[in-house]
């Protein structure tokens, strides 16, 4: 099983068509849990995909500006509560 990463990016919506939008383009690259906190202007998934270049480029490519945060392997963090 492919470890899971949980990444999160900062971006703006600019209307109310981009949510529906970053839904479609989250949902081709088969990214399964994946929240928006209107407040922080911070989208946070999880994702199998190591390279978060890969996500940034298909938002870019949607039409998002997206400033990356931060990525963490939550299988080690999990082996790390387990130890």
């Amino acid at each position: 099983m492919k470890p899971t990463y949980q990444i999160s990016f900062r971006t703006k919506l600019p209307d109310v068509l981009s949510f529906q939008r970053l839904h479609d383009c989250l949902k081709k690259l088969n990214v399964k849990h994946w929240a928006y906190d209107f407040k922080d202007l911070l989208l946070s998934m999880r994702s199998e995909l190591a390279d978060f270049r890969s996500i940034q480029s298909a938002l870019s490519s949607a039409g998002f500006r997206c400033d990356f945060i931060k990525m963490e392997n939550l299988e080690s963090k999990e082996n790390i509560l387990t130890a």
